[in-house]
């Protein structure tokens, strides 16, 4: 398979289903978006907005605008149900195929309200002192084991792993301490094995020492500590990280890439698409065509025992996008409209 670049949501994929990664990730082909999901998505731009308000508030500013949501004015923020209605109106209006009512809309209100009162309100946003919201960070390392070469027909691809990513929130503790707040509205658990996700099991999460290894790079001379904010399951676990972590996190990354790399067969999570997670939590086990009895991945897995994974991506891919931090749209997803 072809991997150009490592970003949690793209390593989560992989553990959870290798044909999932190459179809997203290789031929850039759209997954659904589910309620839960995009609930939790509404909740992060909500808590952001709070975020964004501190922001507004350092820099002496009375209003701010959000790409997505508009203008705020710095009382405006406050209405955290007004906050999350805004959120939720232009998530549901740019996802007509998730259907949520008003009582999703309250959930989400609900889980936004929590967030901020927990430990009496010490983790809401607007009581920190932010230094960033929704830092992207775009990294390219420079090593020799993480230089890839890739041609597919008469393209030829190059360069070097990068990591990207977005962090829900950093918080300035001084001058050189600094902490990176992730939130979760799901279960505390991993999805690809269901297992919890326990405080010796977060030390060790690929995504928290994905979040440190980015950080450290950016800034070197500042130190770092994670805090992961489950907020409808368990509250807030910090993890602290070190050298040693540092390393670690590198050779996860050194390990993936290869691992991809070398990968010509994706594994299917379940060969006959029998498993619940593949009818419940994934687009590709639709069927391929109308009428076809293979699904989408059913078909992709014989068309590349039949050609080969470069010729795989050759006819169905979207080369463009393998470099590009989100995925969809691929020859695949055009055929079926």
């Amino acid at each position: 398979m072809i991997v150009c670049y490592h970003r949690s949501s793209s390593l989560g994929t992989l553990e959870f289903c290798e044909q999932k990664y190459f179809l997203q990730y290789n031929l850039s082909l759209k997954d659904s978006t589910n309620k839960k999901a995009l609930m939790g998505t509404i909740v992060h731009k909500a808590l952001q907005i709070l975020g964004d308000k501190k922001l507004c508030m350092a820099r002496g500013n009375k209003s701010f605008t959000d790409d997505e949501l508009g203008k705020f004015t710095l009382k405006q923020c406050d209405d955290l149900p007004k906050v999350t209605e805004r959120a939720f109106n232009y998530y549901t209006e740019n996802f007509p195929d998730v259907t949520l009512d008003k009582a999703e809309l309250k959930i989400c209100t609900k889980w936004t309200e929590k967030a901020v009162a927990y430990s009496d309100g010490a983790f809401d946003p607007r009581n920190q002192n932010v230094f960033s919201t929704e830092q992207f960070f775009d990294i390219e390392i420079d090593k020799p084991w993480a230089r890839y070469d890739y041609r597919i027909g008469k393209e030829r691809i190059t360069g070097n792993l990068s990591i990207k990513g977005t962090v829900d929130l950093i918080i300035k503790h001084d001058e050189n301490y600094y902490e990176i707040l992730d939130y979760k509205t799901g279960k505390r658990i991993n999805w690809a094995t269901g297992e919890e996700k326990t405080p010796e099991a977060l030390q060790k999460d690929t995504q928290l020492l994905l979040y440190y290894y980015a950080l450290k790079n950016m800034y070197p001379e500042a130190e770092f500590y994670v805090s992961i904010f489950y907020i409808n399951s368990g509250g807030v676990f910090s993890l602290v990280f070190d050298e040693d972590d540092y390393n670690k996190a590198e050779e996860i990354l050194k390990k993936k890439f290869q691992y991809i790399k070398n990968k010509e067969h994706p594994k299917l999570l379940s060969n006959e698409n029998s498993h619940w997670k593949c009818r419940k939590l994934c687009l590709f086990s639709e069927p391929y065509k109308e009428g076809s009895k293979k699904s989408v991945c059913q078909h992709m897995r014989d068309e590349i025992r039949l050609k080969g994974i470069n010729k795989v991506v050759e006819q169905y891919g979207n080369i463009e996008k393998i470099y590009t931090y989100g995925d969809g749209g691929g020859r695949l997803a055009e055929k079926k409209k």
